[in-house]
């Protein structure tokens, strides 16, 4: 990790270790890319923290570091990752109960050929669901990691990948006009989003998934769901 991560991780200790002390019910986590899923998730959690106590603070974070700076305790957990972070982010607790479905989409420049024959993939560094995807069945071929869709997409159009791999409600949001019929699409598998929070916060964790059950039982899920225009797949 860089010199340059490390003082920016004890900088975020200094200025909230002071809010921590006030109140030892207030959770902090980074806000995530700006989707209908995300205004979803962030309504729904401080509604569930609200239930048991807690208040839920979002600030601005680096989210190339977020899981990292999540995992070293700076932030209190992620708002919504897939299931696979736990692999390589061990101090992330997983809440049992999954906040939202999605599809991991493959966009090719050649119709016939199959995912394991591509020379060339783009993925985005800082959302593990390609990564993992990969991990998990083989690929020989260069795998171009970058900091954005628009990034992937640029490469895909310019030709400088045969393929890339994508969230596709991240695709839908940040590039609504995208021409996807130019290529040829492949849903790779469905995915689910979770919550997680750092191991300090283990006790809370069956309070958190009963509240969230209890409103999934109400009907407070689908209503936010509703309100923010996601589909259910």
């Amino acid at each position: 990790m860089s010199k340059y991560l490390n003082y920016g991780i004890a900088l975020f200790l200094l200025l909230f270790c002071f809010l921590s002390n006030a109140s030892t019910n207030l959770l902090i986590f980074n806000r995530p890319a700006d989707t209908p899923q995300a205004r979803y998730v962030i309504d729904l959690m401080k509604m569930a923290y609200k239930e048991i106590g807690y208040e839920v603070h979002i600030i601005d974070f680096n989210h190339q570091n977020a899981l990292v700076a999540a995992n070293q305790g700076v932030l209190d957990g992620q708002l919504g990752r897939i299931a696979d972070v736990k692999d390589n982010y061990p101090n992330l607790l997983k809440v049992d109960y999954p906040l939202f479905d999605f599809n991991l989409v493959l966009l090719k420049n050649c119709q016939q050929c199959q995912y394991e024959e591509l020379k060339s993939l783009a993925i985005q560094s800082s959302y593990p669901a390609a990564q993992s995807y990969i991990e998990r069945h083989p690929f020989n071929g260069d795998v171009i990691k970058v900091r954005n869709v628009t990034a992937q997409l640029n490469l895909l159009t310019q030709k400088r990948v045969e393929g890339t791999i994508l969230l596709d409600f991240l695709l839908s949001t940040k590039h609504p006009n995208f021409n996807q019929t130019a290529f040829h699409k492949q849903v790779l598998m469905p995915m689910q989003s979770y919550h997680f929070v750092h191991k300090r916060h283990k006790a809370i964790i069956p309070q958190l998934t009963m509240v969230l059950k209890k409103l999934d039982e109400n009907g407070t899920v689908h209503f936010l769901k509703s309100k923010y225009h996601l589909t259910e797949f």
